[in-house]
């Protein structure tokens, strides 16, 4: 059956600042401060402590292979990743160690696809680097290639970086130095150089991905000390898809070498996160107790951290499971969305415009990477019918951590039938398409996910009686389908 919701924005407000609103052509909708309980249902919900597998988000396993010795992505281990340790995403670094003075050939470049395509099988996002050897060698030559071979690799995959938009995570600059962590280079050195390799990998990616650089130094001295905003990432400048990894996270005072001037660099990275992705690694322990619990959750909230190599280094993570801080960095890294509140229409007719209120918060370390749209969905009591809509003036890339974001909007039953529907919540990436459950946004509140659809049912009910002919100069949505129930549960059980 056809659906046709329609929806306008009154009030779109996060709790610590306030935002000029455009009057709505839609009927005035209710005071959430004055809500009457007559006619409309207050909700309350509570955040789970469960380990909810969600998209671009959380530990992954980085899974490195040379062209000279190629290793396919195998789904069987990536379920298996998933299943014992409740991982969604894969860091797959690609080492061009036979492709250092030539052209990338078609083969491997297929190889590339193939190890996508098993991601995407697999319902994995991903983080890729590539570079060109994945060694500190003793001396010169060290290795890497030429900035023109580069850049010629750089093109020659730029189809890929669009053809796998939707389970791209992120891309790490790469390519230059020792591991593509743009140290001992032979050839990129200058800045300039460096540079035109930032800019190529950005301009060869959608703009819905962020390339990551290794130290913060090097955005600072290539884009400038202004940090990213809303409006830029909503516009999808070089500097908002700038993000950063750190690959010594904790590993010494200045994290090797990641920090030159920490009073200039700590303030600099901690504003710019707020709009940029933050991910990377550990890598040793230290002596003065920087790597253990305290910093850990001080510094991952300060940067906001969006995911981290589970594999590397296990030293440090052994301390963290002893001093209790493990569980709570898998359930906070990256975005952790929760519905607190749903106002909601106790019944109405087939054609009245009805209002709602929800508030959401962000439990996580980070804003979402990805812009999410947010759905109602009318369910009937078969499952046989849907009604939907997208929520407008919605972007979740600006859900920061700890904020409350309220949204106060009306929706026409626009020739729903008489019944009784549940409502639910749908926040997803559009790029999935509309039949991947398994990349569809859980809310982290109690009760609240319905894992294999990949929906979210805030345990109401609207009763649609008779009907109502008024006019609405609302927005129309289009049709919406349920997709197939999810390949996995979503819900990981395992321990630590």
């Amino acid at each position: 059956m056809g659906l046709h919701l329609l929806f306008s924005s009154f009030l779109f407000i996060a709790s610590s600042a306030s935002f000029a609103v455009a009057a709505s052509s839609c009927s005035t909708c209710l005071d959430p401060d004055h809500v009457p309980h007559n006619t409309y249902a207050v909700k309350t919900y509570h955040e789970s402590n469960e380990h909810i597998d969600n998209p671009h988000r959380g530990f992954l396993n980085q899974r490195v292979t040379h062209s000279s010795n190629h290793q396919a992505l195998s789904k069987h281990v990536l379920e298996q990743d998933r299943d014992r340790d409740g991982l969604t995403m894969v860091w797959r670094t690609y080492v061009l160690d036979t492709f250092v003075d030539s052209a990338i050939s078609a083969d491997f470049l297929g190889k590339v696809r193939a190890d996508l395509d098993i991601a995407d099988s697999a319902s994995f996002t991903v983080v890729l680097r590539f570079c060109y050897i994945f060694e500190m060698r003793q001396d010169h030559p060290w290795g890497d290639a030429t900035k023109n071979i580069m850049l010629q690799h750089i093109n020659q995959l730029k189809p890929i970086f669009h053809q796998y938009e939707r389970v791209i995570t992120s891309i790490e600059a790469g390519f230059i130095g020792a591991w593509g962590e743009w140290h001992h280079t032979e050839h990129l050195n200058d800045n300039d150089d460096r540079k035109q390799i930032l800019l190529a990998v950005l301009h060869a990616a959608p703009k819905s991905i962020q390339v990551q650089l290794r130290y913060p130094r090097n955005k600072m001295d290539m884009m400038g000390s202004g940090t990213a905003t809303l409006q830029q990432v909503q516009h999808g400048t070089d500097n908002a898809r700038t993000g950063h990894h750190n690959d010594c996270f904790l590993s010494s005072d200045k994290d090797v070498g990641t920090y030159h001037d920490k009073a200039v660099e700590y303030p600099f990275l901690e504003h710019d996160t707020r709009y940029t992705i933050m991910g990377g690694e550990t890598c040793r322990v230290t002596d003065n107790h920087r790597h253990e619990c305290p910093t850990a959750r001080q510094e991952m909230a300060m940067f906001h951290w969006t995911f981290l190599n589970q594999g590397y280094n296990k030293d440090i993570y052994a301390v963290w499971k002893q001093q209790g801080c493990y569980e709570e960095v898998h359930r906070k890294l990256g975005y952790r969305i929760t519905v607190n509140k749903a106002i909601l229409p106790k019944s109405g007719r087939s054609g009245d415009n009805v209002c709602f209120h929800l508030e959401f918060g962000n439990q996580g370390y980070a804003a979402p990477v990805k812009d999410l749209g947010l759905y109602v969905i009318l369910k009937d009591p078969s499952g046989n019918h849907y009604y939907a809509a997208e929520v407008p003036d919605v972007d979740v890339r600006d859900w920061q951590p700890g904020q409350t974001q309220s949204i106060t909007s009306s929706l026409t039953l626009n020739n729903v039938p008489q019944g009784q529907y549940k409502v639910l919540l749908l926040l997803k990436d559009p790029l999935m398409g509309e039949h991947r459950a398994d990349y569809n946004v859980l809310l982290a509140s109690t009760g609240v996910p319905l894992y294999s659809e990949g929906l979210n049912d805030l345990g109401h009910t609207l009763t649609v009686s008779g009907s109502h002919s008024a006019s609405s100069t609302c927005s129309r949505s289009t049709q919406w389908n349920p997709p197939p129930k999810g390949q996995y549960s979503r819900l990981f059980k395992g321990s630590f």
